[in-house]
Parts: structure tokens; C-alpha cells; sequence
């Protein structure tokens, strides 16, 4: 639907761009939350190595939406007990 103050702002192409920038604040704002949230659940979670925990992080951080779904599909999964009875 285009409106008049989109026409007097300069035609349709002001109103379909107007309707990219919102999309992609949208998906920008998606992938800050996933980001955020795959951090604070590596950085809450059960204690690991710190070394790995560093790697895990700069994952995240280097491959926001990768390394988010990396870690919510393999990276959480719980700690194996220690066997109570080592040979």
C-alpha cells in the first residue's frame, strides 16, 4: 500500500527501501540475540575446560549464526560421568 507522505518522499522505491531496512534490522537484531544467547548459556553452563570454553566462544563470536547453531546442536550436551570405579 503506498501512502502519500511515501510518495512525497520520493515515489515507491522510498517505501520498498524502507521496507528492506526494516527486514534487516529485524535479521540483525535475530542473530545479536542468538549470539547473546549462545554466549551467556557456554558461559552458564556446566563447568568444561576453559580452553575449550575460549574456543567455543571465538566460534560463536567468528560465525554468529554457525556457531550459535553449532553450539545449541552439539556443544551443550551434557558431560559423561566419570566412571566412579577407574581401572
Amino acid at each position: 500500500m503506498i501512502t502519500w507522505a511515501g510518495l512525497a518522499a520520493g515515489g515507491t522505491e522510498a517505501v520498498r527501501a524502507g521496507a528492506w531496512e526494516s527486514g534487516a534490522t529485524v535479521a540483525g537484531a535475530v542473530v545479536v540475540v542468538l549470539m547473546v544467547g549462545a554466549s551467556v548459556s557456554l558461559l552458564r553452563g556446566p563447568a568444561q575446560d576453559p580452553v575449550l570454553r575460549l574456543l567455543w566462544l571465538l566460534v560463536i563470536l567468528a560465525f554468529p549464526v554457525a556457531g550459535a547453531g553449532l553450539w545449541f546442536a552439539l556443544g551443550r550436551r551434557a558431560p559423561h560421568p566419570q566412571d566412579p570405579h577407574p581401572v
